[in-house]
């Protein structure tokens, strides 16, 4: 009988670390406040999940507004965002005037991407942000 207890106490030694399996998690990103101001507009964007974000993408889209392009885009890639941390993304120079559509994207590698639209105002040189969640 004493053998089959050690037979079973050296099986479980040996078995249930190879069964057990750590569950790597995955980075999930959240954009928050977008800002406006004088030329530009500030996006936080935070990874909230338990592992690093690797291959961070974000793209700005700005559509609409008078005296100039009618389509404005910034971008940045590759870029590491370590879990619960989180950066600001910031737009080309902006200007021109009346209303504008932001559209923010950003996506990494293992993360469902993520997109926001916010309406906001623009006056020359400075852009007014209506919608804020």
């Amino acid at each position: 009988m004493s053998k089959k207890m050690i037979c079973i106490f050296l099986c479980t030694l040996f078995i249930f670390p190879i069964l057990s399996v750590t569950a790597a998690g995955n980075p999930e990103i959240e954009i928050g406040g977008v800002s406006g101001g004088l030329f530009t507009l500030h996006i936080e964007i935070t990874n909230t999940g338990d592992v690093d974000a690797t291959d961070l993408n974000w793209n700005i889209t700005i559509n609409g507004g008078l005296l100039a392009p009618s389509s404005r885009k910034t971008s940045d890639s590759d870029i590491l965002l370590k879990s619960g941390e989180s950066m600001i993304a910031v737009s080309k120079l902006i200007n021109g005037i009346g209303r504008i559509q932001i559209l923010i994207r950003a996506n990494a590698s293992g993360a469902n991407e993520v997109v926001k639209k916010v309406d906001a105002l623009l006056l020359f040189f400075y852009i007014i942000v209506e919608q804020n969640e």
